[in-house]
């Protein structure tokens, strides 16, 4: 515990308030000086193994370093993504939470015991922070004070904006049964025009996968194909007994490649293709680059993996491998 809070100190006050926040949206239990602790210790344990190994066998330290990053961004993404999950069903199940919040009311009961009543199991993340505020509303703070903690610890721009809706409607003394329907109607209906965006984008989004899955690895494979045996061409002429003209300003010379280099060139393409590719597919598809890293992982392993099979199929089909 003590190597956890000593490697928590010394890390950025940004970074932990970021950590901090993230793990109250995603609803975990741990201790941010545990999380931030486990990741970076964990993450260096990783690192310094994967350089003591790969020093013995000859593979490069850059390797290493790479799947430090993964299992960095790993540890750190799996945050927003289930912060947004539940971000996600709170938008969805959030009309319906409104339109049973006035009916309630509607059935002659006061504010505070409406809330109360409104929090059922299927609403998910909301019915806790639903109870939240309605015990505070039974301790004798105003309703329109304890729903503002609703947002606290969900990510939701919509459920901030209603909530602060809901409460300068009640300050103002305006019929909280219209306005919770009028939102409710409203939420409803900016999501139906949303996934009718959605679905006219959708064409894009496919492209760009295809783009990225299919077409980024075999234009790379071809390349790298081509480079290598245009290599292996050059190396087997005699460049000096080849008499050129004069008149021509050519010059031959042996094309040196690496072929290791040029295999690392490709899959780091391929892997900053993919993420920016998944995030681009998020930003298309539902407004938020963080979205699309959800895509990623698949975009990576596609990507990769069609690289490879592109390869294959090159050599055997087209028989112009390296000699």
């Amino acid at each position: 515990m003590s190597v956890y809070k000593s490697l928590y100190r010394i890390t950025p006050r940004f970074y932990r308030e970021w950590v901090k926040k993230y793990l109250s949206y995603a609803d975990f239990s741990i201790q941010p000086e545990k999380y931030i602790g486990f990741s970076i210790l964990y993450g260096l344990l990783l690192l310094f193994s994967l350089l003591a190994l790969f020093s013995l066998i000859g593979i490069s330290s850059i390797i290493a370093f790479s799947i430090f990053f993964v299992f960095e961004a790993f540890m750190h993404g799996i945050l927003i993504l289930v912060a947004d999950s539940r971000a996600n069903f709170a938008d969805e199940i959030l009309p319906d939470v409104l339109s049973l919040f006035s009916s309630n009311l509607r059935s002659g009961l006061t504010p505070d015991k409406a809330l109360m009543l409104t929090a059922r199991p299927e609403f998910g993340p909301l019915e806790e922070e639903i109870k939240r505020a309605a015990k505070k509303t039974l301790s004798g703070e105003s309703i329109e004070d304890a729903i503002k903690t609703m947002p606290e610890r969900i990510n939701s721009r919509t459920l901030e904006r209603t909530v602060m809706l809901l409460s300068e409607g009640m300050a103002k003394g305006g019929n909280l049964q219209n306005l919770l329907d009028g939102l409710a109607n409203d939420i409803r209906e900016a999501r139906l025009i949303r996934k009718e965006i959605s679905a006219q984008v959708m064409i894009y989004a496919i492209f760009i996968f295809f783009a990225v899955a299919i077409g980024a690895p075999i234009l790379l494979a071809t390349s790298n194909h081509l480079i290598e045996t245009m290599s292996e061409i050059s190396s087997g002429l005699n460049i000096e007994k080849v008499a050129m003209p004069t008149q021509i300003p050519i010059k031959l010379q042996k094309i040196q490649i690496d072929k290791t280099f040029l295999l690392r060139y490709s899959l780091s393409s391929l892997a900053i293709t993919s993420i920016f590719g998944g995030m681009l597919i998020g930003l298309i598809k539902d407004g938020s680059e963080r979205a699309g890293l959800k895509y990623v992982p698949i975009l990576l392993l596609l990507s990769i993996g069609m690289f490879f099979l592109s390869k294959a199929v090159i050599v055997k089909f087209l028989a112009i491998s390296p000699v």
